[in-house]
């Protein structure tokens, strides 16, 4: 990206710290409804969305990221689910949605905006990055994706 290139990125918000997605990624953004839950599969996997005729598996970011993490909704009538495009394995997994705690903003940033914090990222982040006065994760999505079709096999 050069100086004058800009990105429009979606910052999802979270629990404890939030999630910036490139624009590109992301499908759609709807209101969180109700999802079919799924036996036997982790926690993390928290069921899934009839959407568009399909059904996309919905994942909390939080809790595949931090052990011992706990999901819950601030509301549930401010959550989101952010519907993202699969990137690994199109014919599995087209689509995969994330929780947000409410409606994800779209920005235009700049590299020059964006910071890494160099902490130590988990094995869902590639990196974690400053943005204003936030720090945000910007996740592994292969990884994410594997963990999805492992669950969805068992």
């Amino acid at each position: 990206m050069s100086e004058s290139d800009t990105l429009e990125v979606y910052t999802l918000p979270m629990h404890k710290q939030g999630v910036l997605l490139p624009v590109d990624t992301v499908a759609e953004v709807i209101p969180y409804e109700p999802l079919q839950r799924i036996e036997e599969t982790p926690d993390w996997f928290l069921g899934l969305l009839g959407w568009r005729g399909i059904q996309v598996p919905v994942v909390s970011f939080e809790m595949l990221t931090i052990k011992r993490a706990s999901f819950s909704l601030v509301s549930v009538a401010s959550a989101s689910l952010v519907i993202v495009r699969g990137t690994s394995d199109q014919k599995s997994l087209p689509f995969y949605a994330l929780v947000a705690q409410t409606r994800p903003e779209v920005l235009e940033v700049t590299e020059q905006m964006l910071f890494e914090t160099g902490e130590p990222t988990e094995r869902t982040e590639i990196s974690r990055i400053r943005l204003n006065n936030d720090v945000l994760s910007v996740p592994n999505l292969d990884y994410i994706e594997v963990a999805l079709l492992n669950a969805l096999v068992q």
